[in-house]
């Protein structure tokens, strides 16, 4: 029998998915590629915004059209954010919510009428790094943001299982391991929070390199930080979603930290890794951002040596409290500003790159084209082109000398 499956959304869906590859692959059934015939098709869905939610909802009706016989089975935040109803209306042989999330390859068996597993299967990743989650859930209910909503309370991956589960990952070849998860800085085990999580991992024979994921502001950066500075399998990069620089639109947000506070940790970050790569999430135009609010947020990101942004138009979220705001910017306004940011964003990465220049940096090569040139990423998360790399070395991790930029991209 055969699955295919296609993931929406953030790398905390991706890393759940490849849970459920490993284990129904584990169970005997055959992957194929999304979009060719298969026994069961699996949409694991992704709603932090309604147009991310249409989008998966536009799928499940393709796929069931295309595939009137398949078991259709859907998970993700969407499941959690729409109307059970409808997407019984749609054909759904299996939808599972949050809580029952974690047992969709189960279910799936059960529905096929084959033996449920009977040991943990260890997660695999499709990629040549590999994605660890290591929690699940946010309760900071930020005004624009559903996920609360949609993953629940914070629940966080216990801490032998997270060690087993990446030294599975490198036992299998792995050299880079991203911690992911809703809101990885609020991880806690018996006491034990994420900068007690990264030093462990770190220590684990064979460790190639950590890269945090995305970190809330006004948690445990600081100790991350100088875990940066003295650990080299810990990557020099920080990634804060910020969204804002200016405190009344932060207040509005929901948001639990000022710019004071964030101007400290960026500080202190530059300060202690002078090389860092450093990356924000910015939304603009949301509700009562004014010109002056706005030009706030662009004189932060000019102040700091920011090489990746993520920057959105703010998006009304049906169910957020948001959405009913007054202060509404025009969404061509919100287009503009974020059109501005992109173009900062673009001279600074560009930037960023032409520093490497003469410097030696370490690559995942992760691609090697038939002219003979290697292709991956820096701890700094910048990409590199290399020649000189054989085949035998994919998925290595590699020293190279930069010779020039070309626009983001590093040649060595």
């Amino acid at each position: 029998m055969t699955f295919a499956l296609k993931t929406f959304g953030c790398r905390l869906n991706r890393a759940e998915s490849a849970r459920f590859e490993a284990a129904l692959s584990a169970a005997g059934l055959e992957q194929v590629p999304f979009g060719e015939a298969a026994d069961v098709v699996i949409i694991h869905t992704c709603a932090v915004t309604a147009t991310a939610e249409n989008e998966c909802l536009r799928m499940i009706r393709s796929m069931r059209t295309k595939y009137p016989s398949a078991l259709l089975a859907v998970s993700g935040c969407a499941v959690d954010a729409a109307p059970p109803e409808r997407l019984a209306a749609m054909g759904v042989d299996l939808a599972l919510s949050r809580e029952e999330r974690e047992t969709l390859p189960d279910r799936i068996l059960e529905k096929l009428g084959l033996p449920r597993l009977t040991a943990p299967i260890p997660p695999r990743s499709t990629a040549h790094r590999a994605l660890l989650k290591i929690q699940d859930g946010c309760s900071f209910f930020c005004t624009y943001c559903i996920v609360p909503h949609t993953r629940g309370q914070p629940r966080s991956v216990p801490f032998g299982q997270c060690l087993d589960e990446a030294a599975a990952f490198l036992d299998a070849g792995y050299r880079e391991i991203v911690v992911t998860g809703c809101n990885i800085a609020c991880y806690a085990d018996q006491g034990r929070r994420l900068p007690e999580l990264i030093a462990a991992l770190s220590a684990l024979p064979g460790m190639g390199r950590i890269r945090i994921g995305s970190l809330e502001p006004g948690m445990n950066e600081a100790a991350l930080i100088r875990r940066m500075a003295e650990d080299p399998r810990v990557c020099d990069f920080l990634h804060l979603p910020i969204q804002s620089g200016d405190d009344a639109v932060l207040r509005r947000m929901g948001r639990h930290y000022t710019v004071d506070a964030l101007r400290r940790t960026l500080d202190l970050a530059c300060e202690q890794v002078p090389r860092l790569g450093l990356g924000a999430d910015l939304i603009t135009g949301f509700p009562g951002e004014t010109d002056a609010a706005f030009e706030a947020t662009r004189a932060l990101v000019s102040a700091y040596p920011f090489s990746n942004l993520h920057v959105f138009p703010y998006s009304e979220r049906p169910g957020t409290p948001a959405a009913g705001f007054d202060g509404v910017v025009p969404v061509a306004e919100r287009k503009r500003r974020a059109a501005e940011l992109i173009r900062l964003r673009e001279e600074k990465r560009v930037a960023f790159a032409r520093s490497f220049i003469g410097r030696e940096v370490t690559v995942l090569i992760e691609k090697i084209t038939p002219d003979g040139n290697a292709h991956g990423w820096t701890a700094e998360y910048l990409p590199c082109t290399c020649a000189g790399f054989s085949p035998d070395t994919l998925g290595t991790l590699r020293t190279v000398t930069v010779r020039r930029a070309e626009g983001e991209e590093l040649q060595g």
